[in-house]
């Protein structure tokens, strides 16, 4: 998988996992996990995907702001589909960063 920049992608993945979530509203957030059938069946690998194809697009942008209405133009579903996705991306961070502190 082709990362995207670590000075933008990690930055953010990153911030998620201390809480910090500037991409999104809070409302996106509890809408994602309304069903969470949709939530146990996203694996790594398609959360990875999704999340990469969703930054390409949101590259040309520079400010968070702008990155944050680019979203705003994807349908409801999509949108939650790349908030889970970055979500789980988050957790991912998280639960390695625990491993290492063992």
């Amino acid at each position: 998988m082709r990362r995207l920049p670590p000075s933008e992608f990690d930055h953010l993945i990153e911030a998620g996992s201390t809480g910090y979530l500037p991409l999104f509203y809070q409302d996106w957030i509890h809408e994602s996990y309304a069903n969470l059938e949709e939530v146990k069946k996203l694996s790594f690998t398609h959360a990875a995907e999704v999340v990469e194809a969703g930054f390409k697009k949101m590259e040309k942008h520079q400010s968070i702001e702008r990155k944050k209405t680019a979203l705003q133009a994807l349908n409801t579903n999509e949108r939650e589909i790349f908030v889970r996705s970055f979500m789980k991306l988050v957790e991912y961070r998280t639960l390695d960063r625990l491993r290492e502190l063992h």
